[in-house]
């Protein structure tokens, strides 16, 4: 039996290998919208064959990061300004009520590490270590979400995340939304200390509202130059 499993173990391997390799290309904005997806280049690139490539470029589109071209295969789909208004409000939501929760709910120790995503975020500001400080942007959140101790929430947040992480590379191009994000983060845990609940609330909506703006301008600027 287990002769007979392995290869099936094998090829499920491959497929989520490609899958995570071509989404991270996609979120990272290394594949941009329009960016045709080449079976043949990509499994030559992954090391790995296209069958692998193409369960994983079809589950891409179930997702909606990837579109099917008639007679082309598929290409990086665009951010379109609808899209962002309704994801990033529904997050909005998410995140306040998470942030709420978090409040009254936090440990010291969450705390802690809040304040060392922090500091090691004013450390990529100085190194110009931009990757890594939109990997640790997405980690303070998560910390947030984990503080606020309710797995249901923290489940639909996480169905968001692969959009949410597009647009935070997207917003974090201007190198001033940088400042402003370890500006919030630092007032962040200063209400979460004295436990300023729906001071915070606010707070996380004007966070995300303005990354709301920051997409929909770009959006339109790119729109105009056509």
């Amino acid at each position: 039996m287990t002769s007979r499993e392995s290869p099936n173990k094998k090829s499920e391997l491959l497929r989520d290998q490609a899958y995570t390799s071509i989404k991270n290309a996609i979120i990272t904005a290394q594949f941009e919208p329009g960016h045709r997806l080449v079976e043949e280049t990509l499994a030559a690139d992954i090391g790995t064959s296209r069958t692998p490539i193409r369960e994983a470029l079809q589950k891409l589109e179930k997702e909606g990061l990837i579109v099917r071209r008639p007679n082309a295969g598929f290409a990086v789909k665009g951010v379109m300004e609808e899209e962002v208004e309704d994801i990033l409000d529904l997050q909005c939501m998410l995140e306040g009520y998470a942030g709420r929760l978090a409040t009254s709910r936090i440990t010291e120790d969450e705390i802690s590490l809040l304040n060392e995503l922090i500091y090691r975020q004013q450390g990529c500001l100085v190194n110009d270590d931009f990757e890594t400080f939109i990997r640790l942007d997405g980690a303070f959140h998560d910390a947030i979400h984990r503080a606020a101790k309710n797995a249901r929430l923290y489940d639909l947040v996480q169905g968001l995340r692969d959009y949410v992480d597009r647009y935070r590379v997207i917003i974090f191009r201007s190198h001033a939304s940088l400042h402003l994000s370890v500006k919030d983060h630092k007032e962040v845990v200063s209400l979460m200390k004295t436990k300023k609940a729906r001071q915070m609330e606010k707070l996380i909506s004007k966070h995300m509202m303005r990354g709301k703006n920051i997409i929909k301008r770009k959006i339109r600027k790119e729109q105009e130059s056509r």
